[in-house]
């Protein structure tokens, strides 16, 4: 794992991206099976909350991570800058 010193702030962005997201899929998965469970339902939803202001703030400042979150104004932008794959 890169030392978080070292990362720029869209790297830091993506690294929280993928923490929430992946706190979010294995949660996901325990409420399939245990969907009444509150405790999980809030920590679901924190990681949401979490995940949600980071890609707002990434795509604000670096552009959307993935086509679905373009928003066309009469021109598509999807490949103006680097795909997030491609940031170093």
């Amino acid at each position: 794992m890169k030392n978080m010193t070292c990362m720029n702030e869209q790297q830091h962005l993506m690294h929280i991206i993928t923490l929430a997201s992946f706190a979010m899929d294995d949660t996901r998965l325990y409420l399939d099976t245990h969907p009444d469970d509150c405790e999980a339902l809030k920590y679901y939803e924190k990681n949401r909350e979490i995940r949600n202001a980071a890609l707002d703030e990434h795509n604000a400042k670096f552009g959307p991570i993935c086509s679905y979150d373009v928003y066309p104004n009469n021109y598509w932008n999807w490949n103006e800058r680097p795909l997030p794959w491609e940031v170093r």
